[in-house]
């Protein structure tokens, strides 16, 4: 495997451990103060910190190339002609030394990468679809438990199967199916599966409110739709590796878009009673913790779960989410000392082994002989 695909397990491996540690404390916040629009308007409008990021790193490469001294133009030229020779298919190259193919080189090499202005309308585009996953996470965590937003979240691998397959940007094989179906035997599995608590142990405040738990699943349900949407079109318009658009600049415009054109939905959410009447949080402490939050939960981890779509595969990142399952049951193993059934456990382990074969999806269709 290349080293970004590696580096891109890590980090949607990282991701999920601090969208789980994010989620019990964001539960914790809603017992105080329950405004899942204003958790989620702050934690996406702090992604426009990384606009400023993004421009001192340019200026900083632009001065750095600048101390440097100036290349010799022919030798930069003959440089990026045979960077192209190596990356350009052949009859594209055959063509270019046809017809003057060095002008057709070097637009292919910069129809490659989006412009300032393609960014910014990228991320126009996907400010509300990433701030509605974020926004409907946040609601079904203050109608239901974690461990109901854990299992619904992971289901987020099917739909992102299927809009893969719609948009184009993935096609469905036997080998990803099939990591699908165990990864998805697996969550039902632990749907099942009995958990208990210690006795010295005292189990968490949940809702108990039967209407809320099942209008909080269908939130999460939804989050878990737009959730493979969105992932499907950061790595269509992203490229292979996200060599396309500058991830930083990408998500600071999301932030900035989330920022200046949404915060008025607060006001119909209001109307039709999804919403409480704003209010700010109570104490500085509150609000110390959500910020804190926002900043380990959506600017940290939004940031590298992108990188880890982009650098492996929508499908892989969506079936990384899964791993919240197993992690989490780690988590309350060692901390809270709770018990799992044999038949959650083997659910849990499913899970991992659907978000292992993703990964060896090409090395097992090449074995198979599958692959065309």
């Amino acid at each position: 495997m290349e080293w970004k695909y590696m580096v891109g397990l890590v980090l949607i491996i990282c991701v999920v451990i601090m969208w789980v540690t994010s989620a019990e404390v964001t539960q914790g916040v809603f017992e105080d103060y329950k405004h899942p629009f204003v958790v989620s308007y702050i934690g996406t409008s702090l992604l426009t910190l990384y606009l400023p990021l993004a421009f001192f790193k340019d200026f900083l490469l632009k001065l750095l190339r600048g101390l440097q001294g100036p290349q010799n133009p022919s030798v930069q030229h003959d440089d990026k002609h045979r960077i192209n020779l190596k990356t350009l298919p052949d009859h594209v190259i055959e063509l270019g030394t046809k017809e003057g193919g060095n002008d057709v080189m070097e637009s292919q090499k910069n129809d490659g990468m989006l412009s300032a202005m393609q960014v910014v309308a990228f991320g126009f585009c996907m400010a509300p679809i990433w701030f509605a996953t974020e926004y409907l996470t946040n609601a079904a965590l203050a109608r239901t438990s974690v461990a109901n937003t854990t299992l619904l979240s992971s289901t987020s691998g099917l739909f992102t199967l299927i809009f893969g397959a719609i948009l184009g940007q993935d096609s469905i094989n036997a080998v990803n199916v099939v990591s699908v179906i165990i990864s998805m035997t697996g969550v039902a599995m632990t749907t099942f599966g009995d958990t208990w608590w210690p006795l010295n142990e005292s189990k968490p405040i949940t809702n108990n409110n039967e209407n809320h738990v099942i209008v909080g699943n269908l939130l999460e349900m939804l989050s878990a739709i737009v959730y493979g949407l969105f992932s499907v079109l950061l790595k269509k318009f992203s490229g292979e590796q996200g060599e396309k658009v500058d991830m930083q600049k990408l998500f600071g415009y999301i932030g900035v878009f989330t920022l200046v054109a949404l915060w008025w939905l607060a006001w119909p959410l209001t109307a039709i009673g999804i919403e409480p009447k704003f209010t700010f949080p109570r104490s500085t402490n509150l609000q110390e913790i959500i910020i804190i939050n926002s900043f380990i939960g959506n600017f940290l981890s939004d940031y590298f779960w992108a990188l880890g779509v982009v650098w492996t595969s929508p499908l892989v990142a969506s079936l990384g989410v899964s791993l919240t399952i197993p992690i989490a049951m780690l988590e309350d193993m060692i901390i809270h000392g709770r018990q799992y059934s044999v038949i959650y456990m083997t659910g849990a382990a499913q899970v991992f082994l659907g978000f292992l074969i993703a990964n060896i999806s090409n090395w097992i269709l090449e074995k198979l002989k599958l692959r065309v």
